[in-house]
């Protein structure tokens, strides 16, 4: 199968790209599509603290809760966990 490269400069690109990896240039281009996908996605930024908090703010707006929550004691963790007819001390 056949590819026309119209830009002299781009086929001496991947010529010279070929040469220095020592493959054929359908693996040079190959290898470069391969990539392009990847590098044309839009970076995703990480979210700052400020922004995490603002939505952690708006969540608990729209669920109606009033801040954070108050801690839970191991008391209250295991009796909110508890798993019928299991206990820790083999009984």
């Amino acid at each position: 199968m056949a590819i026309l490269i119209k830009k002299p400069e781009t086929e001496r690109k991947a010529r010279e790209l070929a040469s220095l990896r020592g493959q054929s240039i359908t693996a040079v281009i190959d290898g470069a599509l391969d990539v392009a996908p990847a590098e044309a996605q839009p970076k995703r930024r990480r979210p700052t603290v400020d922004e995490i908090e603002a939505a952690t703010e708006r969540l608990w707006q729209e669920a109606g809760i009033k801040g954070p929550l108050p801690p839970v004691t191991k008391a209250e963790w295991d009796e909110i966990n508890e798993i019928p007819g299991f206990h820790e001390d083999g009984d």
